[in-house]
């Protein structure tokens, strides 16, 4: 499967992105980089609702938008 959903977070600093599993169609993997370094801050296995047949759930987006976040203001917290 390919890329599912992906945004950008604070004009471009960080990369947060689904890709579907090709195996399973039902599985996905969160990932969230600092774009400059490609650093990961998140690599996370998530499920798909629907197999995101016409695109990821509106609910799934936000249960993903909110591990970013999080993972976001945790790595930021360090700076």
């Amino acid at each position: 499967m390919d890329e599912v959903w992906k945004q950008t977070v604070d004009n471009g600093t960080f990369t947060c992105e689904v890709i579907g599993d090709p195996v399973n169609g039902y599985l996905g993997m969160l990932s969230v980089t600092v774009t400059k370094t490609g650093e990961v801050l998140l690599d996370e296995e998530v499920g798909l609702s629907y197999g995101a047949q016409f695109g990821p759930d509106v609910g799934d987006v936000a249960d993903w938008q909110d591990k970013c976040i999080k993972v976001i203001d945790e790595y930021l917290g360090q700076s």
